[in-house]
């Protein structure tokens, strides 16, 4: 499956920058400037090209396909897969690592995924199914639309850059919430439950959420952490809401991943500031306007 290159009687991978330099996509000063802020924001590599818009989704899925001597595939969302190939991967495995089983034949595996560096994930894949993992690479919205499709029954849906996913259970507070956003020129969807709002923000991609702190199966703060196991959503700002916070419960709320606190019943400008400054802060990590 590797990509393996002789150079001075060693041998090595083929780095990503350099295919991307090979294709003349980037320029070497633009790959080693773009490698020292990708580790500063925490990205890997190719994610963060792709997330500022250096490169698009087709062209990393190209380059890491080459890197790897894997295949590319695309649009196989609109196949037909069988259930007892949907259950060797468990929904919540295909969406924390991105990847979807393709089809299962002579004992091989084929499974589109986003990272085919991974090798312990797909080993212990291998060794669970008693089977031979043979890896494509694909884009992460293809792989999210067939895991939308066949695991949830959904499409995705393009929910725009100034999108809010609004989870609360109180219908009153949920229906203000809202109302007050949209006058403001925010497009708001909302969700009575974690459960519901989990598949919303995987299948509208929101750019932020604000959750109510004490819900029904799922409270805040662990709606939090289930978002954070979905890779793209794990630096998405989420704004907790609480009408019984304790007195240390901001200092908490940041430390466990929160970007703000909102006091309930929320104000006007009180919401409008912080909604404001959650937005700016995605216009700053990814250095476009949101």
């Amino acid at each position: 499956m590797a990509d393996m290159h002789s150079i001075d009687g060693a041998t090595r991978r083929k780095m990503l920058g350099e295919i991307f330099v090979e294709r003349g996509l980037l320029t070497e000063t633009a790959v080693q400037r773009m490698v020292v802020q990708s580790k500063q924001k925490g990205f890997r590599f190719g994610e963060f090209l792709e997330h500022i818009g250096l490169i698009t989704p087709e062209e990393l899925a190209e380059g890491l396909a080459e890197q790897y001597r894997c295949r590319k595939i695309r649009n196989f969302a609109r196949h037909d897969f069988p259930p007892e190939l949907l259950r060797m991967i468990t929904i919540e495995m295909a969406v924390e690592h991105t990847l979807f089983p393709l089809r299962l034949e002579d004992g091989k595996l084929g499974l589109a995924v986003i990272d085919p560096t991974r090798e312990k994930l797909y080993a212990e894949i291998a060794r669970q199914h008693n089977v031979q993992i043979v890896l494509f690479v694909a884009t992460r919205t293809d792989i999210n639309c067939a895991i939308a499709k066949h695991y949830m029954g959904r499409s995705l849906v393009d929910a725009g850059e100034r999108s809010i996913l609004l989870v609360e259970d109180d219908e009153l507070i949920r229906t203000i919430v809202a109302d007050t956003l949209r006058r403001h020129g925010y497009a708001v969807e909302t969700a009575a439950d974690p459960l519901e709002a989990f598949k919303m923000i995987f299948t509208h991609n929101p750019k932020l959420v604000i959750t109510d702190k004490v819900m029904p199966k799922l409270g805040g703060y662990e709606f939090l952490d289930a978002i954070r196991n979905i890779p793209e959503f794990r630096f998405m700002p989420v704004i907790l809401m609480t009408a019984n916070a304790s007195p240390d419960e901001e200092h908490v709320a940041f430390k466990r991943g929160f970007f703000d606190l909102i006091l309930k019943p929320a104000k006007e400008n009180t919401l409008l500031t912080r909604v404001r400054r959650a937005f700016q802060s995605i216009e700053h990590a990814y250095g476009k306007t949101a």
